[in-house]
């Protein structure tokens, strides 16, 4: 627009100078906007608008040129008027010449880009708004495709895991309802979930074993209970067949023991009246040495006495011993049950083992008589066995001491100087059917009954203390008032205290 003004502002100078100064910064603008243009190219690569900046670039300069050209130095101010004239005519050739109408070309064609460049932007939005809804759907589609799957997984995942966990808990609650330790998971992979079915199944199998292991001891105790009723039920049939004949031994030894002394009574005094009887009296007692008899005969009879008492002692504690099957306590005497208990091992102390007694002020405590005489038995059998495996130099000893612990026990030491017990079978004895004993000699049930009569029927305690070579004291605690539950209401409860 400025070019075309320029040949009419000659008439007025200051005009014609603010034309010529702004077509002058239009060319500039021109040039500045197809140099960006040139290097929107060149980092774009395209190939028709290189060709169209190629073509029209040097235009804007060559019809500067050719402007300044035709004004030259001349100051517009100073010319005439047919100076101006001609100015004017030759500005106006030049709008008329090809370089004019290459720049109305290179308008044209940069309205025809704009135009293009317009549409291709409005085509470019339509595409990015085409490109912006594709993206919510594809994220649409994407969270939603996402979720379905994560369900599919989920459930995939819930069923392979739940799954062979539900398998687990229904043998495990089959097992614990039905009782069947025979039951087995089945182990199908060997993940974390194989493991715990490997482990449940080891559980199983090892409570299974251990039940098996309980009804075989349970087997055994039944039978060892049964074998002991056996034998206190024969033992108290005995001592009645044994106590009937001596007790009427024992009861005529005293009548017979008053005869022979009446008997031998008559004879001094036949001998103190008839000191010369006829020879044939004389004769028959220096043959029966009349002497000798009547000396010897009262201590003959007594010798009996003292068997026969003897014979009432045992079969006494064998009556006792047979109590094996009281259901109710009663008041026991402890120093009885133990005197009791050495005179029936009485055989088995005669090989060189001293016992040694000490007996405290011990009141009767309620509990059952039979089942501590076996506690006595097993404890003091047990010590005998142990002194028995000494050499024969050395001295054997079996203490026994009774006392009692205010205002709770009643105290009852066995110890003896054998051989002891090692520290990791001291943690054992109490276990059925462990035995340090040589096969055929000791069940291993012993201490493991004594420890159960002690503690679960008499609510006592039992202890052992074994030092190796220098021997073993077990110590059984007995309650001297025993709790309510435990007494019989027959039982007196107020028994004297220590």
């Amino acid at each position: 627009m400025h070019q075309q003004q320029l040949p009419f502002a000659l008439d007025f100078p200051s005009e014609f100078q603010r034309e010529y100064v702004a077509f002058v910064q239009q060319v500039r603008n021109v040039q500045a906007l197809m140099t960006e243009v040139e290097r929107f190219v060149l980092e774009h690569n395209k190939p028709e608008l290189a060709r169209f900046l190629q073509r029209y670039l040097p235009i804007p300069q060559l019809y500067l040129e050719q402007v300044q050209s035709q004004l030259g130095e001349t100051d517009i101010s100073a010319l005439g008027g047919v100076e101006r004239a001609a100015a004017q005519q030759a500005l106006l050739a030049l709008n008329s010449s090809t370089i004019v109408g290459e720049l109305e070309q290179f308008s044209i064609d940069l309205r025809n880009w704009a135009e293009q460049a317009f549409e291709d932007e409005d085509a470019a939005h339509h595409h990015l708004d085409e490109a912006i809804q594709l993206r919510w759907q594809i994220i649409a589609h994407s969270i939603f495709y996402t979720i379905i799957l994560g369900i599919i997984i989920s459930l995939y995942t819930s069923r392979a895991i739940a799954t062979p966990i539900q398998n687990l808990t229904h043998v495990a609650r089959r097992v614990t309802q039905e009782s069947n330790f025979e039951l087995q998971a089945e182990v199908k992979t060997q993940d974390e979930v194989g493991v715990l079915a490997v482990s449940l199944n080891q559980l199983i199998q090892r409570v299974n074993a251990l039940l098996k292991e309980q009804k075989a001891e349970q087997a055994t105790r039944l039978l060892e209970n049964e074998k002991m009723s056996s034998l206190g039920q024969m033992l108290a049939g005995v001592a009645h067949e044994i106590n009937n004949p001596v007790n009427f031994i024992y009861g005529n030894l005293i009548h017979a023991d008053e005869y022979i002394r009446d008997l031998l009574e008559i004879l001094e005094l036949y001998q103190e009246k008839v000191p010369d009887p006829p020879s044939e009296i004389r004769d028959r007692t220096e043959e029966l040495e009349i002497e000798f008899l009547i000396e010897d005969l009262p201590n003959l009879v007594n010798s009996m006495q003292v068997g026969a008492d003897r014979v009432r002692q045992i079969v006494l504690s064998l009556k006792n011993f047979s109590r094996l099957d009281d259901t109710e306590p009663h008041p026991v005497n402890v120093q009885e049950c133990i005197e009791s208990t050495l005179l029936i091992l009485n055989n088995r102390i005669k090989k060189g083992i001293q016992i040694a007694c000490q007996y405290g002020n011990t009141p009767p405590i309620p509990g059952y008589t039979g089942l501590l005489y076996q506690v006595f038995m097993n404890i003091i059998s047990n010590a005998i066995d142990a002194l028995l495996e000494l050499p024969e130099s050395r001295d054997k000893q079996i203490k026994i001491t009774t006392e009692c612990q205010q205002p709770e026990w009643l105290v009852i030491r066995i110890a003896d100087n054998g051989m002891g017990i090692s520290p990791e079978n001291q943690a054992k004895i109490y276990d059925a059917f462990f035995t340090t004993k040589p096969r055929g000699v000791g069940t291993g049930l012993g201490l493991a009954i004594s420890y159960q009569i002690i503690v679960e029927k008499h609510n006592g305690k039992l202890t052992c203390d074994s030092q190796v070579d220098e021997g073993t004291e077990f110590t059984i605690f007995l309650p001297l008032h025993p709790t309510a539950e435990n007494v019989s209401p027959a039982t007196p409860a107020n028994y004297s205290t220590c």
